[in-house]
């Protein structure tokens, strides 16, 4: 007799997620329905608060990972990954959630099923709506300004036809995310120089130069708990998470082309840290990552890609939205003067 059964790891960084996860994991339980086997998995992440303490009485079933130290998004979902290879080989899916997302009434079977008929899919979104307006997107997927900075799509909109049918995406939310077992043992999660922010991004540039498709499933839903508005470090994460990924997923010739809107935009970026008092943030995104494992993943990246950079780069956008972020000078001047470059760099971006 066939087992159809589909075993589902959900992946739950938790950082003082104390007051999050209960809801988190309740939604996780409703969705537990054949042929589905789940299996959560929650990586504290030396929090101050009580979350250990809390999985370990009120949810024995839940696979819990205590990390010594915080080791951000991006090491904290390496030591769960790590976990699952070890402890749960019968999976064959790997579900990323955030500690403040809760399943809705359609999540993991629909993305379950659009990975089995589209074996190019590498990862796969839903539609990650917002809990404090379930009508309302948080995102429809996120898209790539081809200078390294991540957009999220349709945030606080409706799910307009535009919206509403599976598409192709840059990249998909770390948020929330379906991704292959089989293609994480070949070729691992994130790197954990990333520590947080843009490692999402990171996750799906790898995969489509390896050859594999980012989707966003609207008929797949979530809801999050978003907060708008960034950290205190968020600024220097960011910046500091954009170059690595130039660096590490750009061929030479196209960093080349692109050095004067990167000399540009750089001049910018001081200037706008200047302004909001984040000049010491930006200054400290040029400390170095670790360049010799930096270095390595460049060379394992670049040997490895099977796309080219004018394939990769095909839909990235020029300008940034400003619901992103409402600033004259982006608006008025960097976006249509960043929108030209671009136009002029395509003509030439052929390798």
């Amino acid at each position: 007799m066939t087992d159809l059964t589909v075993h589902v790891a959900l992946l739950i960084v938790s950082y003082k997620g104390e007051r999050y996860l209960k809801d988190c994991l309740q939604s996780i339980k409703q969705a537990a329905k054949p042929p589905l086997q789940l299996h959560p998995i929650v990586v504290d992440n030396a929090s101050p608060d009580h979350t250990s303490l809390l999985i370990q009485k009120q949810y024995p079933h839940v696979h819990l990972v205590k990390s010594p130290t915080n080791l951000g998004f991006a090491g904290g979902n390496n030591l769960g990954w790590q976990y699952i290879r070890e402890h749960l080989p019968q999976v064959q899916f790997v579900m990323l959630l955030n500690q403040d997302a809760q399943l809705g009434e359609s999540s993991i079977l629909p993305l379950v099923t659009f990975m089995q008929d589209h074996p190019q899919a590498g990862a796969v979104q839903p539609a990650i709506m917002l809990l404090d307006d379930p009508s309302k997107l948080n995102t429809a997927g996120n898209q790539s300004h081809y200078l390294g900075f991540g957009i999220k799509t349709g945030y606080r909109e409706s799910l307009q036809p535009n919206l509403a049918q599976p598409r192709q995406i840059d990249f998909a939310s770390g948020c929330s995310v379906m991704l292959r077992y089989d293609l994480l043992e070949a070729h691992g999660l994130f790197s954990d120089d990333l520590f947080m922010y843009l490692e999402d991004a990171q996750l799906g540039w790898k995969l489509r130069l390896l050859g594999y498709e980012n989707w966003t499933l609207p008929q797949a839903n979530v809801l999050h708990q978003y907060q708008d508005g960034a950290t205190l470090n968020s600024y220097e994460h960011l910046e500091r998470n954009r170059w690595w990924m130039l660096l590490v997923f750009y061929r030479w010739p196209t960093l080349l082309l692109l050095l004067p809107a990167l000399i540009l935009m750089e001049i910018g970026q001081l200037l706008y840290a200047i302004s909001q008092g984040q000049l010491r943030c930006k200054l400290r995104s040029y400390r170095p990552t670790d360049r010799k494992q930096r270095k390595a993943q460049r060379k394992q990246m670049q040997s490895q890609r099977v796309i080219s950079d004018r394939k990769l780069t095909a839909f990235f956008t020029a300008s940034i939205p400003a619901n992103e972020l409402k600033h004259w000078a982006l608006q008025g001047i960097a976006n249509p003067i960043f929108t030209l470059y671009w136009k002029l760099a395509r003509l030439l971006l052929w390798w």
